[in-house]
């Protein structure tokens, strides 16, 4: 899986020594593949021992912690060592380096799975209060407006996780880049199955679909972001990166996967300015695919009203994945976002 995003939090590790459950072993001779210990999130510390999961020896910040890894569901365990192995753990930078914890109010996303709405999911903006309080769950960043949210997310996480997976379908559903399910191949249709993994939107044939996307979600976001990079490359509409310089100039770019769209950077260490201020810096490429595409859009009609466009005033335009898409009026991008693909089939396909 292409550079997922794996945010640090300051942590207190409270572990004490327990026997670690069956099939557990120590291991003082075996080289771990972590170097950020799956629970505390920091260096791994060779007295605290190692366990062994499926030939891998996982190493610990704290002896406690081994017990804990291994209630993990067997899921959640081969994500976290594939990500090691590639050394995109908990805690380490673009470069496989240990980074600090930074503190709660004080976080920056680091390589994580990024919360991409811009409201707090108690309260109101991001920014309305001052910097946002930043905090992960499960590898899942949530962005509050204020410290005094935290409470009442933390009292009714299953509401708000509700709503925060709601509206990240709706935020990104039109981004969506492939009309096919990444466990199946077969055509989405009616039944198919908005499933929210780790604040990404992943579309799934059917429930049975989901159960196996669940089951191995890292090989099948591999696949979805080899796809991605495949059908998005050659269109590619900017020679400089959103956030540095030209593409090119520091060795070969960075194929980077933000809300299922490829984001190229000039190198690793652009990934966090996208994350921590992403309208800024998609706003770029947005502007870079619609001036590529404005002269040649297919049709002079609004795709949802079918009005002409500039009935109503300046054509309103968003760009939806790849594609530019103007609208008569403001008033029409609800109903678009609502159902994308129906509208964007109106579009001609070359």
């Amino acid at each position: 899986m292409l550079k997922p995003f794996i945010a640090p939090i300051a942590l207190a590790c409270l572990c004490t020594f327990n026997p670690f459950a069956h099939g557990q072993a120590e291991s003082n001779e075996a080289t771990p593949v972590n170097a950020m210990c799956p629970i505390g999130k920091e260096p791994i510390v060779p007295s605290a021992g190692t366990v062994e999961y499926k030939d891998k020896t996982i190493g610990l910040c704290c002896p406690g912690c081994g017990k804990q890894f291994l209630a993990w569901n067997e899921a959640r365990k081969d994500e976290f060592v594939t990500l090691a192995v590639a050394h995109r753990e908990p805690g380490q930078d673009h470069a496989g380096h240990a980074v600090d914890a930074p503190v709660m109010g004080e976080a920056s996303p680091g390589l994580t799975y990024p919360y991409t709405l811009d409201s707090c999911p108690v309260g109101g903006k991001l920014g309305s209060m001052g910097d946002p309080v930043v905090k992960v769950y499960d590898n899942r960043e949530v962005r509050f407006c204020c410290a005094g949210c935290l409470g009442e997310f933390e009292s009714n996480q299953a509401q708000y996780w509700g709503e925060i997976d709601a509206k990240i379908v709706e935020q990104q559903l039109m981004h969506y880049p492939i009309d096919t399910c990444i466990v199946t191949s077969e055509k989405l249709g009616d039944d198919a199955v908005n499933h929210v993994h780790n604040n990404r939107l992943v579309r799934l044939e059917n429930a049975e679909a989901a159960a196996a996307f669940k089951a191995d979600p890292a090989k099948h976001l591999e696949a979805l972001d080899k796809k991605i990079v495949e059908t998005q490359l050659a269109d590619y509409p900017m020679d400089n990166c959103p956030v540095g310089g030209p593409l090119g100039s520091m060795g070969k770019p960075v194929n980077f996967i933000y809300m299922n769209r490829l984001v190229r950077f000039c190198c690793g260490g652009c990934e966090k300015s996208l994350v921590k201020e992403p309208a800024k810096y998609m706003a770029k490429l947005d502007k870079a695919y619609a001036d590529a595409q404005r002269a040649a859009y297919p049709i002079d009609t609004c795709v949802v009203a079918g009005g002409k466009l500039g009935s109503m005033g300046d054509p309103v335009e968003i760009v939806a994945g790849t594609q530019l898409v103007r609208f008569c009026c403001a008033g029409c991008l609800p109903k678009f976002k609502a159902d994308p693909q129906n509208y964007l089939s109106k579009l001609p396909q070359e």
